[in-house]
């Protein structure tokens, strides 16, 4: 029998070195069989502790429980706008008001002043402020309203208007005085109006509101515009808003004029 020389050497150890010796592996194997236990994930259901307490939400204390407040001021009423004065003269054809002349409209309108009918009155020679009129559905009757817009360089000032069918004859729904150069833009049945001032550039929003084109506020409610005319131009002919009691002039800055 041939023995390797490690066993030589191991036969050649007192018994209580060799005794020793199993005894001390037996100890480094139960110790790694421990180690590798204590790593693996405990199995089943385990105590994680005592649950934490539940607090009741927080609700208000009055600091004054007896008393009550005042009841607070009602709101005032809504805006009731009147339509601007028809133009008596024009009769309406069936193609509605895209078969009549910008040009005339403003001639024939008691809504507008007589500077701007002396300003329109030459076109459509080699100088004329009225631009061509735009047609869009902006009250959602199925037919087209025009858009009329008169550059006025010497006051810096753009006039705008848009005539609708009103029964048998045509009306303004919005007359709006804005910076010169004043653009428009339609988004759905709304007229966006964007212009340049010296405090820079601004979007006045208008929606149709069953009488007139309004202005729309921030919180989706309606008031008017705040374009003004020209001072030079002098006092607007009757059909505009009356004045604002100020003794400042006519307050043409409404689209509208309020029933009192």
């Amino acid at each position: 029998m041939h023995f390797s020389p490690s066993e030589r050497r191991a036969a050649r150890l007192p018994l209580r070195a060799r005794l020793a010796r199993g005894v001390l592996c037996v100890l480094v194997a139960g110790g790694v069989a421990a180690g590798v236990a204590n790593c693996a994930p405990p199995a089943g259901p385990r105590d994680g502790g005592p649950a934490p307490r539940l607090s009741a939400p927080t609700s208000a204390s009055p600091l004054w429980p007896d008393d009550t407040p005042a009841p607070g001021r009602p709101d005032k009423a809504a805006p009731t706008y009147a339509r601007y004065l028809p133009l008596e003269k024009v009769r309406v054809p069936k193609a509605g008001v895209t078969a009549l002349s910008a040009k005339n409209l403003l001639m024939l309108d008691p809504n507008v002043t007589s500077f701007v009918q002396m300003s329109v009155k030459p076109c459509p020679k080699s100088y004329c402020p009225l631009r061509e009129p735009e047609y869009r559905d902006l009250t959602g009757d199925g037919r087209d309203e025009m858009v009329v817009a008169v550059d006025l360089p010497k006051f810096d000032r753009t006039l705008l208007e848009i005539y609708a069918v009103s029964g048998r004859t045509v009306r303004p729904i919005l007359i709006f005085w804005g910076p010169l150069g004043l653009g428009g833009d339609t988004y759905g049945r709304d007229l966006l109006i964007t212009a340049t001032s010296a405090t820079g550039r601004y979007t006045t929003r208008f929606h149709w509101n069953g009488e007139v084109m309004a202005a729309v506020t921030p919180d989706g409610t309606t008031s008017p515009p705040e374009g003004l005319p020209p001072d030079v131009i002098g006092t607007p002919d009757p059909g505009l808003a009356p004045r604002d009691g100020s003794g400042s002039g006519p307050d043409t800055s409404t689209e509208t004029r309020k029933k009192p």
